[in-house]
């Protein structure tokens, strides 16, 4: 009887396995494509005009980092206007700010309105207001540095003809531990085994919050930015898919962010995406489903949104549900002394271990296709590689947690790295560094107050 049921319970466990493989075969062939190196977008014909829009709420610590690479841009720097937003004009970023041209401080009215959302929907209404024109509005986030030539970059997209473009989101601090990794690694996977993939068969683009430009058309279209779930970026994906926008990824427009260090910082930052991502999901799910099977254009975009991250837990759950059955079943021939005890034992050994092993693989697979771009030191890429499993199961009680937890508020994330890992940016760190004390304080007041609502 045991030598049945460990039979059935491999054939099933195969049958399941090839059923998911064959959903995430639009996946895998992405990523094939993810290890070939992208064509360059050709030259533009001209020079368009935009707005750099960097929310910068206390980011006086880092704010120099973005401007400085702004300044830097191998573009003409009389096409480019920088808004930074602040919520004070005590604000330290703003005396920063002062010393940049084509550079304004635009201080939010409507603080009873909060998120990154509402903050971009009213500096957007006010340029708009003010009768100024751009072509194109790009978001940036205050602990970005952008390479010189990405606007250079982005800018030949727009004169393709792209309604929205991102770019290659790259990590300040890859050897800010495993958490660090783990987080820029994530983002490695959207750019080159997604992104890059989607672009080349001229599927729909997924924006991951920063390092982007929209169309203003398509913000004229819609009186601004209205995009205000917690994950804003998630939302306009979704709006861009339904409405069929045009969109691209170029890996040449290269940007760099600061990923977080802190296993409690990284929990709340993911809790948050995970959340927002489910609630636009359930917004945008009817709207993907109709389009998919009605609408003539992007058909595959809309099945890739509408099934989702679906492929991709069938096969981890087809692999654990195989591995407790192993454990369980295991338990049962030893205590009752069958034969085939070693053999259930093995293929729990065997199936737990792959799912760990499949990984450490997948890691170590992101890394060397990254090696160009990362300047992670061998003994983290190796700690990152083990860590990395672990890192990717904590998105299991994440989602949990989600479902559980009605409302999940942005917290703020204290940004402090103010240059790429040996390439320093220069700015003056005297003139600001009483500027940065003051927002240490605040950002420290911020922590005390959480800790105060937690216990």
């Amino acid at each position: 009887m045991y030598h049945t049921i460990f039979h059935s319970a491999n054939i099933i466990f195969y049958i399941c396995l090839g059923i998911s493989i064959v959903f995430l075969l639009q996946k895998i062939i992405y990523h094939i494509f993810g290890l070939i190196p992208s064509k360059k977008f050709p030259a533009a014909k001209e020079n368009h005009k935009y707005a750099i829009l960097i929310p910068a709420r206390n980011e006086s610590r880092v704010i120099e980092g973005i401007l400085n690479s702004i300044k830097n841009q191998d573009y003409d720097h009389s096409l480019l206007d920088t808004y930074v937003i602040v919520e004070s004009e005590n604000d330290p970023t703003c005396e920063i700010v002062k010393k940049y041209e084509n550079t304004h401080i635009f201080v939010r009215q409507h603080l009873e309105l909060k998120g990154k959302g509402h903050a971009i929907d009213e500096v957007v209404k006010d340029i708009f207001a003010s009768g100024k024109k751009y072509e194109a509005f790009f978001i940036c986030d205050a602990d970005n540095i952008l390479t010189p030539s990405f606007i250079t970059e982005m800018n030949k997209c727009y004169d393709a003809g792209y309604d929205m473009a991102v770019g290659y989101r790259n990590s300040k601090n890859w050897n800010g531990g495993w958490i660090a990794s783990g987080s820029a690694l994530t983002f490695s996977m959207l750019n080159t085994f997604q992104n890059k993939g989607r672009s080349r068969f001229n599927q729909k683009v997924f924006l991951s919050g920063t390092g982007f430009y929209v169309a203003s058309k398509v913000l004229e279209k819609l009186g601004g930015w209205k995009f205000f779930e917690i994950t804003e970026d998630v939302e306009f994906s979704m709006y861009s898919i339904v409405n069929d926008l045009k969109g691209t990824y170029n890996e040449y427009a290269e940007f760099y962010d600061e990923q977080p260090t802190k296993l409690k910082t990284s929990w709340n930052q993911r809790l948050r995406w995970v959340k927002g991502f489910r609630t636009v999901q359930k917004k945008y799910k009817k709207k993907l489903f109709k389009g998919m099977i009605y609408d003539k254009e992007n058909k595959l975009s809309k099945y890739e949104y509408v099934v989702n991250i679906l492929p991709v837990v069938c096969i981890l759950v087809t692999a654990i549900v195989y591995a407790i059955f192993n454990l369980v079943f295991g338990i049962i021939c030893s205590t009752n002394g069958d034969p085939l005890a070693p053999k259930v034992w093995i293929a729990f050994a065997a199936s737990s271990g792959s799912i760990y092993g499949f990984f450490v693989i997948y890691a170590a697979l992101m890394l060397f296709a990254e090696r160009k771009h990362t300047n992670i030191t061998c003994w983290n890429a190796i700690v990152c590689c083990f860590m990395f499993p672990i890192f990717s199961a904590m998105y299991i009680p994440l989602f949990f947690q989600s479902m559980f937890k009605k409302e999940v508020e942005w917290k703020p994330i204290v940004h402090s790295v103010t240059m790429l890992e040996n390439q320093p940016v220069e700015f003056n760190f005297e003139e600001s560094k009483s500027a940065r004390i003051k927002d240490e304080i605040e950002d420290n007041e911020i922590l005390e107050t959480e800790k105060n609502e937690e216990s």
